[in-house]
């Protein structure tokens, strides 16, 4: 591992200006900024206590800023991450963590499923959880993981939230999906934050996790890359896929009949150094799901 590193920390002089130009390209759009609504109630679902910060931490920030009431609920407990430690005492460590980033991206309250970390799919209980907290509290906005990404429980949780939105009475939230290994191909990107003023708080969220043995400049780099979607100047944008709640329970219903093996199809964005393979490998692939499930979505057959 550290041979690899120092392999790839090499490689950075010359990688990472040319993934920065490819990067321009690949993500050259001119589209309408989502305006972020004040004094909404804002569920996240995150498998993993870091997802929330590494997807939409700025745009959470934003949320706060405005008076909405962000609520984070947490799939897994954790214990299962890169690190150095041991399973129970990495949860404990990653739960403290989250105590930091909760003022720093304004989150006002925190719930913990505690599910064993990599076995989501295995606990239907979930759906009931989810349900429980969407009629609870009465969210105007969900934030989940996509359907298509290289970690099972990322898209376990997107089926999960799907089946508690059968069990819910008198509640129909937006939802939006929200990449973190596996990026959208931008055209699948149909609701764009600014999170110029708020990349700041996201970098200091994601300096606090120092728990996992793994780099995080990719997610970042991806945001300030993310900029260039915008049709006005910005310096960072967070990107997402947005559906009613019906669109996106037909999409879960079809997907789950495709035998994807994503985790070996994908590869995580989370090094700059190692940007340009994970946003290209099985691009095509990736691309044609999406086609197949958003027929209807501007641009996506671009």
């Amino acid at each position: 591992m550290m041979m690899k590193d120092t392999l790839l920390k090499s490689a950075e002089p010359v990688v990472v200006p040319v993934t920065r130009l490819v990067m321009k390209k690949h993500y050259q759009n001119s589209q309408k900024l989502t305006d972020v609504v004040p004094n909404q109630n804002v569920l996240v679902l995150a498998p993993h206590m870091d997802d929330e910060t590494i997807g939409l931490g700025g745009t959470i920030r934003r949320h706060a800023n405005t008076g909405s009431k962000v609520t984070c609920l947490f799939i897994t407990d954790g214990g299962q991450s890169v690190s150095r430690l041991p399973g129970e005492e990495l949860s404990t460590v990653r739960k403290a963590e989250i105590n930091q980033i909760q003022p720093i991206l304004g989150i006002n309250q925190v719930s913990y499923c505690d599910l064993p970390d990599g076995h989501v799919r295995d606990r239907p209980e979930l759906s009931g959880i989810i349900a429980e907290h969407i009629q609870r509290l009465q969210p105007d906005i969900i934030y989940a993981t996509t359907f298509v990404d290289a970690h099972p429980d990322h898209v376990a949780t997107a089926e999960a939230l799907a089946d508690s939105l059968e069990q819910v009475d008198n509640v129909d939230p937006v939802i939006r999906l929200y990449e973190i290994n596996c990026p959208f191909p931008p055209a699948a990107i149909n609701c764009l934050i600014d999170i110029s003023e708020t990349l700041p708080a996201k970098h200091q969220a994601i300096d606090v996790f120092q728990s996992q043995a793994i780099a995080f400049d990719g997610f970042l780099e991806l945001n300030r890359m993310k900029a260039h979607l915008a049709e006005n100047a910005i310096d960072a944008a967070e990107g997402f896929l947005q559906l009613s709640s019906r669109e996106f329970q037909k999409i879960i219903e079809a997907v789950r009949k495709e035998p994807y093996d994503y985790p070996r199809l994908f590869k995580q964005a989370n090094r700059t150094v190692t940007l340009l393979w994970a946003i290209y490998k099985n691009n095509r692939l990736k691309k044609r799901i999406y086609q197949q499930h958003l027929p209807s979505h501007p641009g996506i057959h671009r």
